[in-house]
């Protein structure tokens, strides 16, 4: 199938709750060689890849909770990517919607522990801090993941058309946030109207921060 023909047939939906192990599989699949997981994390074994599957699908039910949009592209039966996407104001989870989650996964998420490179990720948390010159309120895209074999496909172009429109439609909502700590998707996100406002160096890795402005209303 070519890109146009992918492109046509994905759709874009709330993930449903039955797809989020399937959607976490998705996003360790696809963020595996990203800088941010080359850097913080030691993923080398397939037990340790589970692991990090199981705090992605800890993720992705929390931010069903707490109203975030957790959205999904599929291309008829098939999940073909993931995306997250934080409002300017989120409501908290309920304590023992919290507690539940974390519970069902509590043995991959303390054998986790291990996986994480600490040192590595303590020197690069202060540079993924959202720049202070952000107007507010803005929304913050929080993920976006693209299963391996449809990457290149326009499945990443549908999920951010779908979410900017949404956003547009805000008329409170000042654009939409992002980072990446790989250079090559700064260059993916220019094309969609996004603009690095603040370059960091957290440790080995450099942090672009992006924005978006809404597109006013016509």
């Amino acid at each position: 199938m070519t890109i146009n023909e992918t492109y046509k047939t994905v759709l874009v939906h709330p993930l449903p709750a039955e797809n989020v192990s399937a959607a976490a599989a998705l996003i360790a699949a696809s963020f595996r060689e990203e800088g941010f997981t080359r850097n913080t994390l030691n993923l080398s074994t397939p037990a340790r890849q589970k692991r990090f599957a199981a705090v992605g699908a800890l993720r992705l039910s929390l931010g069903q909770a707490s109203g975030q949009q957790v959205l999904a592209a599929t291309n008829g039966e098939t999940l073909a990517g993931v995306a997250i996407v934080k409002p300017p104001t989120a409501k908290s989870v309920p304590w023992y919607r919290l507690a539940g989650a974390v519970m069902r996964r509590a043995p991959r998420l303390l054998g986790m522990i291990g996986d994480v490179r600490w040192r590595q990720g303590l020197r690069i948390k202060p540079a993924m801090k959202p720049p202070a010159t952000l107007p507010t309120p803005y929304y913050t895209l929080d993920i976006l993941g693209v299963a391996p074999d449809f990457q290149g496909q326009g499945v990443g172009r549908r999920l951010l058309e779908h979410i900017h429109a949404h956003c547009d439609q805000d008329e409170h909502a000042t654009g939409i946030y992002l980072y990446t700590g790989d250079e090559k998707n700064t260059n993916i996100y220019r094309r969609f109207g996004y603009e690095v406002v603040e370059v960091r160096q957290g440790g080995p890795l450099t942090i672009w921060h992006m924005f978006r402005p809404r597109a006013a209303s016509v």
